[in-house]
């Protein structure tokens, strides 16, 4: 027998047939297929995370653990598309081909339509540490011998597609970051014929900077394996720097000029083609020195700076003079323009800074500095000098800065310190954050104007006679409203770039907002603040539906005006102070500390203060969360506008007055807590399940008056609870409500009392030793609460058809009024013979009493109480549900099978037994803590994002849909009700523990669900598979339960004591190392009248099998007692393993095959048989055992 093996082999009989021997020989087949050397480790065996590939404009955000800079831009997030793509700014991007002049910052590692040709995957891992990075440091200097990197971050991205058995299509990036460089390697292995368009190469914004592969555009695709521009087949290597979009072109490549340093403190006259004047001077040449200095009139001998105002004797621009040449190599280089492009931007730039100039540039001059290494500067500024008419500017640009070990300034002076400026933050130690500041909205940039018709000439070197008297303005100041805000106050800030662009803020803590909880903020630059998606457009507020969002102002300002917001969070502080101050002054009811507040701004038209400023404040602490709106000046807005809050479905909505009539301008002085431009509001609000309530619902309020107080209540309509009909419950201060009669102890009996009372603990504890207590409570019998009450609990009990007729809702609030720190209501519910309840819960503070939650009948006959009510997890009833709504549990109290009786009457009722599953059954339901689904739809699905990947059949899969029908399926859903009847031959993998229209029976139906990577679970799966498949030595590391169970009933009480026909079954998916498998166990199970069948299935039938009986509706009771693991009702498989390829031949042979010299003579025969093939030269083959059975 010839065998090996990746994980598990395939064996296939093989009978030879020769004129003296017969042999059987058994042949297995182990395909070592390897990539190309230049290929750094990927897919599962490197750690990587692995994808499929669903569709070729499909894609994945990676955040990346090390900011990547591609070209002047740097990023925190990569797209990692399907298509053969990585975008950095947006996801994939299609046609047309690079470069795209478009607004894309890409890397096209082989750009094509795979996915309407052939079936993929993608792996990515990202490194810090290891081997990986050793390698990436000797690529990177050997190919850039000129620079010295050591890699710290690695990004490794892999493509493959049709793989079967090898990929036959194969590439990869890998991104490298280290010693402040950047750069990125393609790496290319086989490609098979492709269709459409393709491409290689990179591109960046406006195709600054870009590259296309040759060969993978001209048809030559296929040869990409053996190109290279770093002698290296198969490889391709680029730096990806470059200086950041706001400097103009320089260096060799824009024909510049270039000098290095040649003397310490050297410079280089350069005599200008057109002259320039400098703050009243005109010159016709000037100094660039190698300290980052130009001056005009004579060069500066001082290595650093004189700190300006110097009131000497020099006009220069330090665009950032320091004694960088004593720790730096240093070039320079400048070119001057006279026509061109490089002139119409420079008129762009200058009428976009002073738009009041109508200037255009006849001469520009761009002089730009880099220190270290030349391809990466550690250092990088420029200076560009622009001229037109009788006007002057000059722009300063920063990138990149490298610590520097001398005085730093940056900045201009003139002649006696006329004129004078030093840029902030560039004389003291945060000159590395120059590339983040400016003066006109663009950061690195800083705009001036040097002369105008105003300013007298005067000849080179003649100083300016000057009597001049000037008036200082003083500083703008935002109103005393106004939290700090923009760069002097350390915020973040962008610069307006589309009225529907926006920005995700990240929340330190999580803020509440009318009763959702949000750990993250949209800022949009249209004066909108947004929680749960990103800018919305109108029709303005209430607009009804999908969005929690803050209106500071909302308008389209880009259309008219450009801005900028800024926005920063504080968790200590003066600020916090402040907003602590003004909460407790605005709200004096209530006792807040902030403890995290969050500032955001917006300017618009800077010119030279803002025209339009407005501001949110969010404040949160002590449980509580508020917001702040500040409103200043308000220039004349065009289209529509508003100020205010709206909510989902608008259940909490504002409109500030006049926001919307044509006052706007007069914010600044409106308000609702009696500063003028200050609107201040609660973002309190009970969530979004409870009912509506309090005084503004119309209820009945009650605070406490007596301790273990409780209110009588007679119903307008009689209620059923459990058999006993009332027209009375007394109302608890304690959280409890009883029928029967009034309940004298504060805390809990612990349930089951086994007492006199009929009673629902809503979250029953000694509340009112420690908590001010408020309760309040309504009844109804017509409107939209029942028409509410209706939907619900038509949703959770869907075979009822039920109509509410009548509804009772009562909610306990305790602490604080406008944010109690505990909340929680019932909803009694009723109509025609049938009753029902609702438990909500909100917040829960700490309680020093003990507590419970649930319900208890007369004896004890019926009782509950639910999970986590009485231990120390009571706050985290907000999360718990029997129905699958986070903080709601829903009751069936009584229908038309229960007798009812009088007031206080008591039935006899025989306790029905709980029903458990059978042993084989892993642990499922609520006290497993599984998720919980009821069975409400017809072909209804969940997907399901798996914790680790699962191989199926050799196909690995992030997530799986989990079928009503009871069906598991992994690429896709499955559209079908009932099953097509194996083999089908279709596009699913699937497991189908039991298939069939279940759904459509009528019958009560619940399915749970719980991943485990820890603990008992997978200690009885390991057990488990290493029992029926001995020889794997298998330990696992994942375990997926998912569990059906239908119930021949409409009462839930039958549903949980199965005293109906009921069908239960439950699938098991294992994995560990690199194998996978799965369990199928049977309990019970009803005839269905159906199709139905159980088994599993693979893309193409390649792999299936039908489990006996399963497929014939009338015999499926006895899949209890069916097995192939000799386990009744437990059926075993092994779902995945690594590629291998079984073959089947006849051999001939005259040798003597029991002959060790012979027998590797036909093994060698066996594999050139098989290279000829085209299977991988690597087969290697083994023999096993070989029998003659004739002479």
């Amino acid at each position: 027998m010839l065998c090996s093996r990746q994980s598990h082999c395939i064996y296939k009989i093989l009978t030879c047939k020769t004129a003296h021997i017969f042999i059987s020989v058994r042949v297995c087949v182990f395909i070592l297929s390897a990539a190309p050397a230049v290929f750094y480790p990927f897919g599962l065996a490197a750690g990587d995370t692995e994808h499929v590939e669903t569709g070729g404009e499909s894609y994945y955000s990676v955040g990346l653990s090390t900011p990547f800079k591609f070209f002047g831009r740097t990023y925190n997030q990569i797209y990692v598309n399907y298509n053969g793509l990585l975008t950095f700014n947006v996801p994939s991007t299609s046609g047309p081909y690079s470069p795209t002049r478009g607004a894309e910052d890409f890397i096209a590692a082989l750009w094509n339509d795979f996915d309407d040709d052939y079936s993929g995957v993608f792996s990515y891992q990202q490194y810090t540490n290891g081997s990986v990075l050793t390698r990436a440091t000797q690529d990177i200097n050997q190919y850039f011998s000129q620079v010295n990197i050591n890699a710290a971050w690695v990004f490794v991205v892999t493509w493959r597609y049709a793989l079967q058995p090898d990929p036959a299509i194969l590439f990869q990036v890998v991104l490298i970051s280290g010693s402040g460089q950047s750069y990125f390697l393609m790496n290319y292995g086989d490609c098979a014929v492709l269709y459409g368009q393709l491409e290689a190469g990179y591109d960046t914004i406006n195709s600054t900077s870009y590259f296309v592969i040759p060969d993978s555009t001209n048809g030559n695709y296929q040869n990409l394996k053996n190109t290279s521009n770093v002698n290296v087949p198969g490889r391709w290597a680029f730096n990806a720097w470059a200086a950041p979009a706001i400097f103009y072109l320089f260096g060799s490549a824009a024909g510049d000029t270039e000098y290095s340093l040649t003397s310490d403190e050297g410079y280089v006259p350069v005599s200008f083609s057109i002259p320039y004047t400098f703050f009243g001077n005109t010159y016709n040449s000037l100094y660039v020195h190698f300290n980052g200095l130009l001056t005009f009139n004579q060069p500066q001998p001082a290595s650093g700076p004189n700190y300006n105002p110097t009131r000497g004797a020099e006009d220069f621009i330090a665009a950032l003079w320091s004694d960088l040449d004593d720790y730096y190599s240093c070039f320079f280089s400048y070119q001057q323009y006279t026509n061109g492009s490089v002139l119409t931007r420079a008129t762009h730039d200058i009428n976009q800074y002073f738009p009041q100039m109508n200037f255009t540039a006849s001469w520009v001059f761009v002089v730009t500095w880099k220190y270290g290494p030349q391809q990466n500067p550690a250092i990088l500024f420029q200076v560009v000098l622009i001229s037109g008419g009788n006007l002057s500017f000059f722009l300063m640009n920063y990138g990149d800065f490298a610590v520097i070990y001398e005085q730093t300034e940056a900045g201009y002076d003139t002649i006696n310190s006329i004129y004078h400026f030093v840029i902030p933050d560039s004389n003291n130690s945060n000159y590395q954050n120059l590339k983040n500041t400016t003066n006109v909205n663009v950061p690195g940039r800083w705009a001036f104007i040097a002369g105008n018709e105003s300013v007298t000439t005067t000849p080179t070197t003649t100083f300016p006679s000057v009597n001049t008297t000037t008036t200082t303005a003083q500083p703008w100041t935002a109103p005393a409203v106004f939290y700090p805000f923009g760069l002097a106050a350390g915020d973040t800030e962008h610069v307006e770039t589309g009225g529907e662009s926006y920005y995700s803020v990240g929340l330190l803590t999580p803020f509440k907002f009318f009763g959702r909880t949000y750990n993250q903020i949209y800022v949009n630059y249209n004066g909108l603040l947004t929680f749960n998606v990103p800018s919305t457009s109108g029709p303005y507020s209430p607009t009804r539906g999908a969005e929690d969002f803050i209106a500071a102002l909302w308008n389209d300002f880009d259309d008219y005006f450009n801005g900028v917001f800024s926005y920063q969070q504080y968790t200590n502080g003066s600020v916090l102070t402040r907003a602590t101050q003004d909460i407790n002054q605005y709200f004096s009811q209530v006792n807040i500390n902030a403890a995290w507040v969050f500032v955001v701004t917006w300017r618009y038209a800077l010119q030279p203060n803002p025209a339009i400023l407005f501001q949110v404040v969010l404040i949160s602490g002590s449980g509580q969360s508020y917001f702040l709106m500040n409103y200043g000046d308000c220039a004349v807005l065009y289209g529509q506008l508003e100020a205010g809050y709206d909510t989902i479905n608008s259940i909490s909505h504002f409109v500030i007055p006049d926001s919307t009539n044509g006052n706007y301008q007069n914010l600044k002085n409106t308000t609702n807590v009696n500063v003028p431009g200050r609107w201040a509001f609660n973002a309190w609000a009970a969530p979004a399940i409870f009912y509506l309530f309090g005084s503004a619902a119309g209820d009945t309020e009650y605070s406490l008056t007596s301790d273990e107080g409780y209110v009588p209540v007679s119903f307008s309509i009689p209620y059923t609870f459990f058999g006993h009909t009332y027209n009375i419950l007394y109302v608890h201060f304690n959280g409890l409500l009883t029928f029967n009669q009034p309940q004298p102890a504060s805390g809990p009996n612990y349930n089951p009392t086994r007492g006199a009372e009929d009673f629902i603990a809503a979250l029953w504890s000694d509340l009112d030793d420690y908590y001010s207590c408020f309760f309040s409570y309504q009844q109804y019998t017509n409107g939209s609460v029942l028409t509410r009450a209706t939907q619900d609990i038509n949703q959770y009990f869907p075979q009822m058809n039920f109509t509410a007729s009548w509804v009772f809702v009562v909610t306990w609030k305790y602490g604080p009024q406008q944010n109690p720190a505990i909340l929680l209501q019932v909803v009694l519910i009723s109509g025609g013979n049938l009753s029902f309840f609702l438990m909500n819960y909100g917040d829960l503070a700490v309680i020093y009493e003990q507590t419970e939650a649930g319900y208890d009948t007369i004896n004890s006959i019926y009782h509950f109480v639910i999970p986590d009510s009485n231990n120390s997890n009571y706050q985290n009833l907000k999360n718990t549900t029997n129905v699958n709504v986070p903080g709601r549990w829903a009751f069936i109290a009584g229908n038309g099978s229960v007798t009812t009786t009088t007031t206080t009457t008591v039935s006899t009722t025989t306790t029905a037994q709980p029903w458990t599953a059978p042993a084989i059954f892993y642990p499922f339901g609520s006290a497993a803590r599984d998720a919980e689904r009821l069975i409400s739809g017809d072909e209804a699905y969940e997907s399901v994002a798996l914790s680790t990947p699962y191989t199926f059949f050799g196909r690995t899969y992030n997530s799986l849909y989990v079928h009503y029908n009871g069906l598991i399926t992994f690429n896709q859903p499955q559209p079908a009700s009932g099953p097509y009847y194996y083999v089908t031959r279709g596009a699913e993998d699937f497991i189908a523990p039991l298939w069939s229209d279940l759904d459509d029976m009528g019958w009560m139906g619940k399915y749970w669900y719980q991943q485990y990577t820890s603990g008992s679970v997978l200690t009885r799966a390991t057990q488990d598979i290493n029992w029926y498949f001995p020889q794997m030595n298998f330990t696992a590391s994942w375990v997926f339960v998912v569990t059906w169970d239908f119930v021949a009933t409409s009462d839930v009480n039958s549903f949980i004591h199965h005293s109906a026909q009921a069908i239960t079954f439950q699938g098991v998916l294992i994995s560990g190392g690199n194998l996978s498998f799965f369990l199928i166990h049977y309990g019970d199970c009803a005839i269905i009248y159906d199709q139905v069948e159980a088994g599993y299935d693979t893309i193409n039938s390649i792999h299936h099998f039908v489990i006996p009986g399963s497929n014939v509706g009338y015999s499926l009771p006895n899949l209890k007692n069916t097995s192939n693991v000799n386990v009744p009702g437990r059926w075993a498989f092994m779902g995945g393993s690594e590629n291998v390829v079984g073959l089947q031949m006849r051999l001939q042979s005259f040798s003597d095959l029991t002959k060790k010299e012979d027998i590797e003579t036909v093994l060698q025969q066996i594999k050139q048989e098989l290279v000829n093939r085209e299977l991988s030269s690597s087969v290697e083959m083994k023999l096993r055992k070989i029998k003659k059975t004739q002479p």
